[in-house]
């Protein structure tokens, strides 16, 4: 089935706007800017986002639905709690730079927002996203695949971890490689002490 004109229009606008906001940050750019990135007018671009903060919730929706996706994928896995964080884990860090990017624009620019849209933000992002990696790892903690840690507290442990290539250009320098992204599972899961 075709997508609508408006739907492609709309698909454009996102994807534009990712590019831009990952770019130059929310305040860094106007809605004159994003319609001449997509070659429309600012009326036309209107007539599908009321305003930037309404563009840019829409952008961090298709994000968290994307990694709602991810999550539910590596869930169907029937193997162990951790083999489905694992698998979630390479699933985010094997998606395009810019994708990945796009991640960190929810805890850099949410102050930008107004307070309810934030606050309501904040609840779905939680919802579909941080509680649900954290059920991976509490079930795992209950099964006795995991020490019994908070999981809440290694839910942001591991996202501390990834952060760094949540970046066009990675902090450290490295993209994700399967071999860096081993290394992070192996020190996330097993820690640096040597076993002796």
């Amino acid at each position: 089935m075709l997508r609508s004109a408006s739907g492609d229009s709309r698909e454009a606008i996102l994807q534009a706007a990712q590019r831009l906001f990952v770019e130059k940050g929310y305040p860094g750019i106007s809605m004159r800017e994003i319609a001449d990135a997509v070659g429309m007018t600012k009326a036309a671009l209107y007539y599908h986002f009321r305003d930037k903060e309404q563009l840019f919730l829409a952008l961090l929706d298709s994000v968290l639905e994307e990694l709602s996706a991810l999550i539910e994928f590596s869930r169907q896995n029937d193997g162990s709690c951790r083999r489905q964080l694992e698998t979630f884990v390479r699933q985010v860090l094997a998606l395009p730079s810019e994708r990945r990017a796009s991640l960190r624009l929810a805890s850099q620019e949410l102050g930008n927002l107004d307070a309810s849209a934030r606050s309501h933000f904040i609840e779905k992002y939680h919802a579909l996203f941080i509680d649900r990696i954290a059920a991976i790892l509490a079930e795992g903690v209950a099964r006795g695949e995991f020490k019994p840690i908070d999981p809440q507290v290694a839910t942001w442990a591991l996202l501390g971890m990834m952060y760094p290539y949540f970046h066009v250009s990675p902090v450290a320098g490295l993209t994700p490689t399967d071999a860096v992204v081993q290394q992070l599972l192996m020190v996330f899961f097993e820690g640096l002490q040597k076993n002796s």
